[in-house]
């Protein structure tokens, strides 16, 4: 009995201490992290680099296939020669073991190529995550920097989902939104794309 006693006087005090913080109006506004994130011209940076990794990555691992599938047509080639009957026992038994060097080469070619692939993609990965963990970092620290400076009591995270993957807060007010201020203020020194240039129209004959 003491213990229901107790924790209703816990609950209570929950309850009392959540009326009195309503009552003091808290300040409140509401960002969309995800859009923020996304948005942010250093993410773009980070992505078109990303980009330009993967199709390098790509573009090796192709020359590096290109070269065991020419290993791979001389080993049919050969191996069409050695299915000659008109050829020496000697002769066989040396292709045979031309048959047997390539094979080697072949696979030792293809394990290199595995784990110079596995290699790069996981080094790839782990800048990219550190690299999202600054952005991140600098859109935290923005967002602190904009609620102390607007005295708000909390920032809460609009695009945030559940364990379920639905929405946290499943309604706000749009007034309470100052994703688009913050992503202003977050792109304002983003680097101007260049211009491109005109078509040229053609000569009217």
């Amino acid at each position: 009995m003491k213990n229901i006693v107790k924790s209703f006087l816990v609950v209570a005090t929950a309850a009392m201490s959540l009326t009195s913080a309503v009552a003091e109006e808290l300040k409140i506004a509401s960002v969309n992290m995800e859009k923020l994130f996304n948005e942010f011209h250093m993410t773009k940076k980070v992505q078109a680099q990303v980009k330009v990794d993967q199709e390098r990555i790509q573009k090796d691992n192709a020359s590096r296939l290109e070269h065991i599938r020419g290993l791979q047509a001389e080993i049919e080639k050969l191996s069409k020669q050695r299915s000659d009957a008109t050829i020496s026992d000697k002769k066989r038994l040396e292709i045979e073991r031309q048959i047997k060097l390539k094979v080697s080469e072949g696979n030792a070619a293809d394990n290199e190529r595995r784990q110079w692939l596995q290699r790069q993609s996981k080094a790839l990965g782990e800048q990219t995550a550190e690299e999202q963990r600054v952005i991140l970092e600098k859109i935290q620290g923005k967002i602190a920097d904009y609620a102390r400076e607007q005295d708000l009591d909390m920032v809460v995270d609009q695009s945030s989902r559940s364990a379920t993957r639905t929405p946290v807060f499943a309604f706000m007010k749009d007034k309470y939104d100052v994703t688009e201020i913050l992503l202003k203020d977050l792109n304002k020194d983003a680097p101007k794309e260049e211009a491109k240039p005109a078509e040229e129209k053609p000569a009217s004959e």
